[in-house]
């Protein structure tokens, strides 16, 4: 979608404002950081294993040792 120029309407600012718009904008923002943190950090740029069923596998084992980094700053 191509963003469109000006400032919106007012009804379009009355929804941006609302706290369900600003929550699923955080979500989003924060999910976009974290697949950024995975491909940087947890090689989901790119995947050594062929074929749909390689990039799954190679994607789940990304999230958990993502997950379990976690879980251990947590516990430490």
């Amino acid at each position: 979608m191509i963003p469109r120029k000006g400032r919106p309407g007012k009804a379009r600012q009355a929804h941006e404002h609302r706290r369900a718009f600003r929550r699923t904008v955080k979500w989003r923002t924060g999910s976009e950081a974290r697949i950024s943190t995975l491909k940087r950090q947890y090689g989901w740029d790119r995947t050594r294993l062929d074929d749909l069923d390689g990039a799954r596998i190679w994607t789940g084992h990304g999230v958990l040792a993502h997950n379990l980094v976690k879980i251990a700053a947590l516990a430490a």
